[in-house]
């Protein structure tokens, strides 16, 4: 049992009545995101990552909408509810965070600004980037770097994606990202640190390149 707070972030998706199917999503480089049939991929993050007696929390980012409020209540609170009183969660509940259907720069800044608004100190962090318009995991990604560098004890721990070709054995994949989140934060210490050759170091680091014998 973690005595940090796990926090976990998703967005509710667009589709329509009927079209939000329940995927067997097989993991890719992460075993612990192994799960059952969910609509969310964030799930399989709860059940891998939480721990009975573990503080939990999960943002939800909702935009306004018919399609999004029915996917949250019809699906997400359904599935999540069970999830984490099943295995015994200190559960604090869904916070939802609201914002318009529209994609101007002022809309992703106020959301930015809201989920930091909702993320405290002292957290584990899990979010999923899966749905949502195509600023939201660039949003969702600065959000998770606020954190990461400004909420004291906070830490980003996994970000999955969830890739799904609506088959009819309805297989889907979900991918442990969570590398790629801190790349960005490896290319700034670089960039901080004015690293003669950067591009060598990151092929280092990958494994694409041997490092020279002394």
């Amino acid at each position: 049992m973690s005595n940090k707070t796990k926090t976990f972030l998703t967005v509710i998706p667009f589709q329509g009545k009927n079209e939000l199917d329940a995927v067997r999503y097989q993991p890719v480089g992460n075993d612990r995101l192994a799960y059952g049939e969910t609509h969310y991929p964030i799930i399989s993050v709860i059940a891998g990552y939480a721990r009975p007696g573990d503080t939990v929390r999960v943002i939800a980012v909702k935009t306004e909408g018919e399609n999004y409020e029915r996917n949250f209540n019809q699906y997400f609170l359904k599935e999540v509810l069970p999830l984490c009183e099943s295995m015994g969660l200190r559960f604090e509940g869904v916070e939802v965070i609201s914002s318009p259907d529209e994609e101007t720069i002022e809309v992703q800044l106020k959301l930015f600004s809201d989920i930091v608004a909702k993320l405290a100190t002292d957290e584990e962090l899990y979010a999923c980037i899966t749905y949502g318009r195509k600023p939201t995991p660039i949003v969702l990604s600065m959000a998770l770097n606020y954190a990461q560098r400004l909420k004291k004890g906070s830490s980003v721990e996994c970000i999955v994606y969830g890739q799904y070709f609506h088959n009819e054995q309805k297989l889907g994949y979900i991918y442990d990202t969570t590398s790629l989140f801190y790349m960005d934060s490896i290319v700034n210490k670089l960039a901080e640190m004015r690293a003669s050759d950067p591009e060598k170091a990151i092929r280092l680091m990958l494994g694409l390149e041997e490092q020279e014998e002394d």
